[in-house]
């Protein structure tokens, strides 16, 4: 009966995979096969991911970069392992630019065929392109859908106890969802990019303390069909 042994090296007596012995196995294969390039986009303001057709908020928290954001979760699902791997993971070693401007990441992975350690590294080309996603358009350009007047159940108007009292209710969805602030002799007028946020926190505080609300709507139009209109909240305390 013939020996086994590995055609790379001739090393007689030992595992092979097919052929070759694990060493070599490991140094002629190729173990991870991966894409010529990962696309992204992600809002360079709030680091917003583009993701299925639409933005997602960045929920991370660690301290990840939003272009580490699009490798760890693209790069998964676009490379293909050899069938012998038992074990698998991988590393960003850096990212960085050419002289061009184009961005590219080194990457290092790392895993097992059968008990036998292995590391290679790849080059991937990124294609993420920095934009600024709606929610951070509406407050740049100062949209908003509702507007909260702060009054003064008396004569004295909104002094700064009322004040820091209705801004003691903002979290950070109510302070990210404001896209103005307005003051005026009256007292002072709050812009929300969402109408349901609005009525959120006037409920909020309608729920502790006795406040009169009045709602009333402004700009009607007609889009598509359907009636649109500003919605104005007056909210004395």
């Amino acid at each position: 009966m013939g020996k086994r042994f590995c055609v790379v090296c001739g090393k007689e007596n030992v595992e092979l995979i097919g052929s070759m012995c694990i060493d070599c196995y490991i140094k002629n294969k190729q173990l991870v096969s991966i894409p010529r390039k990962i696309s992204g986009k992600y809002c360079k303001i709030c680091g917003a991911q583009w993701i299925g057709g639409k933005w997602v908020r960045n929920t991370n928290s660690s301290p990840v970069s939003a272009v580490e954001e699009i490798i760890l979760r693209e790069l998964p699902n676009k490379i293909k392992l050899d069938e012998n791997i038992t074990e698998f993971n991988f590393n960003i070693k850096n990212i960085w630019k050419d002289q061009g401007g184009h961005i590219f990441s080194t990457i290092q992975f790392r895993g097992k065929i059968k008990d036998k350690e292995f590391t290679q590294e790849a080059i991937i080309n990124l294609n993420v392109e920095k934009t600024i996603c709606d929610h951070c358009f509406r407050k740049k350009t100062r949209y908003y859908e509702a507007i909260i007047q702060l009054r003064s159940k008396g004569k004295e108007g909104v002094d700064d106890r009322k004040r820091a009292f209705f801004e003691s209710f903002f979290s950070r969805d109510i302070i990210d969802n404001l896209s103005d602030i307005v003051e005026g002799k009256e007292g002072i007028d709050y812009y929300f990019i969402n109408k349901s946020v609005a009525r959120k926190l006037v409920s909020n505080i309608s729920s502790i303390v006795d406040v009169e609300i009045n709602e009333s709507y402004q700009n009607e139009r007609m889009k598509n069909g359907k009636r649109e209109a500003k919605l104005v909240i007056s909210l004395r305390i």
